[in-house]
């Protein structure tokens, strides 16, 4: 089914970024549609809610729930759903590290058939160590450049993960999905062992590293004939070098940036390094920070995305204590005369 819009037709004639071609040339129709339609936004904001961690069961586990308690609140449903394949802080038995990765989730395909976009993303067991036994949160650049290194353990772990990847992507695929994928989030914070290093003189190198990552990732889900994915390029705010870690232009489709803040804290740094870019601006993941746990009023937050941020085109909560349903002011947030939320928008 084609992508339509159910908007005014004033709305194609705000300034925005222009057309975009996908990274990969040969992204089917209905993903350069979408692209094109994120390109065209203008002033309005697609709203979003993160459903949970796939093969997860407890309170951040995959559901609908974020999606139906936003519509208990706001009579609205979130034209942007979001799913986390990988709870990567789970162990295995060596050998059996793929167990931990799970991409495709039924519930999500039914709600992309009801007009929702969806977005999945990654906390990424680690290939270098068996069983994703890691010593601690960041790894050497020495250790990081074995995942690329033909015939190593790293290497053949990393590549039965994108293999498992792949197969849920298919599966996307196969049910005529797209899929804004964004892998590697947060890879310039120190928290993630894709991302930066404590030791700055070593981190010239570490983007380098990452950089051949995503684009090995990229080529690999390519080369499988993946062409409904959209790649989303998402550092987090606040921690500085947020093109250092961007792998080009022909691999990256949306750029964007993972933002918790708190009540009346308008300033977001990173945006105008980032839209500079040239690619649609998305607010990848959002939230409260600090004293604002369970306190930000998200109708606020969402009109300060609008007003502040012009260029961003989709935000997206994070699920739990930092989701719209247990903060504030859902309504103002989801029923903002700038939001679109699902059934505004049909693909």
């Amino acid at each position: 089914m084609e992508l339509k819009f159910i908007l005014f037709a004033a709305l194609l004639s705000h300034a925005a970024v222009g057309t975009q071609s996908a990274a990969n040339p040969k992204a089917n129709a209905k993903t350069k549609k979408l692209l094109t339609a994120l390109s065209k936004l203008g002033d309005r904001i697609l709203s979003g809610a993160f459903g949970g961690y796939n093969l997860f069961v407890h309170e951040v586990g995959f559901s609908m729930d974020q999606a139906n308690g936003i519509h208990k609140l706001t009579n609205k449903f979130p034209a942007v759903y979001g799913i986390d394949c990988s709870p990567g802080w789970e162990t295995t038995e060596e050998g059996h590290e793929t167990d931990i990765l799970d991409c495709f989730n039924s519930q999500i395909v039914d709600y992309a058939k009801k007009g929702g976009i969806i977005t999945a993303s990654h906390h990424f067991p680690n290939p270098v160590f068996p069983g994703n036994r890691v010593p601690g949160n960041q790894i050497s650049n020495k250790n990081f450049s074995e995942i690329l290194q033909d015939g190593t353990p790293a290497r053949n772990r990393w590549l039965k993960m994108m293999g498992k990847i792949a197969e849920g992507f298919q599966r996307y695929k196969d049910e005529g999905i797209t899929i804004l994928y964004r892998p590697f989030h947060e890879m310039n914070g120190g928290w993630f062992w894709w991302g930066k290093i404590d030791d700055e003189s070593q981190n010239d190198e570490r983007h380098r590293l990452f950089k051949l990552l995503w684009q090995d990732l990229f080529n690999f889900m390519k080369n499988k004939g993946l062409d409904n994915l959209l790649w989303v390029y998402s550092p987090g705010a606040f921690s500085g070098s947020y093109t250092a870690f961007y792998p080009g232009d022909n691999f990256v489709d949306i750029v964007g940036l993972d933002w918790y803040t708190d009540n009346g804290v308008t300033k977001c740094e990173g945006y105008d390094e980032l839209t500079r870019l040239g690619k649609p601006f998305a607010f990848a993941e959002v939230g409260p920070a600090g004293d604002s746990h369970g306190k930000l009023d998200f109708g606020w937050f969402v009109e300060t995305m609008i007003s502040h941020y012009p260029k961003a085109v989709y935000f997206m909560p994070w699920n739990g204590i930092t989701g719209p349903i247990q903060n504030k002011n859902a309504w103002g947030a989801y029923n903002n005369p700038k939001v679109i939320n699902m059934g505004e928008l049909r693909v």
